[in-house]
């Protein structure tokens, strides 16, 4: 497969986020698959090295979605959450291994998250153009590059 600039910085990305996140995860992974147990539980609001916030600068999580096709180099499973913040929105990859994903409703916006901007009916990525995601009929998250559909990921929040 011919991977393009686009795409091996979505996985350079969510590399270093594993990276980050597999240093905090205090579970083995199981062996149970994804699809057989429930992978979200909402949690407590982020708030490692942040201010407070005031109401205008609010960030809350609008979805999240997991992405059966890539694993992180450390086996880690990966997930995207798409994150309102003001009136801008972020989409940022998210690691974890085991079953369980702990997400909280109002989320830290990550510095490897790619800020997106509505673009008729899908989003497209200001670092990088040639990348969109649409939302379809299903509540599934269509990634796409440079017009072809790269991935579809499947809605879990």
């Amino acid at each position: 497969m011919k991977y393009t600039r686009g795409f091996n910085r979505l996985l350079w990305l969510i590399a270093i986020g594993s990276a980050m996140l597999s240093c905090t995860q205090k579970q083995p992974p199981k062996t149970s698959t994804v699809e057989d147990k429930p992978i979200v539980q909402p949690n407590q609001r982020d708030t490692a090295g942040q201010v407070a916030l005031s109401s205008a600068d609010s960030t809350h999580l609008l979805g999240v979605w997991f992405d059966e096709t890539i694993k992180s180099p450390e086996g880690a499973n990966i997930a995207y959450q798409v994150i309102a913040r003001q009136q801008r929105v972020f989409i940022q990859p998210v690691a974890f291994k085991g079953e369980k994903l702990q997400v909280s409703d109002q989320p830290v916006v990550s510095p490897y998250a790619t800020e997106i901007k509505r673009n008729g009916n899908h989003y497209v990525s200001l670092d990088s153009p040639e990348d969109a995601y649409e939302v379809d009929k299903d509540g599934n998250l269509l990634v796409f590059h440079e017009g072809k559909l790269v991935v579809v990921c499947k809605k879990i929040l």
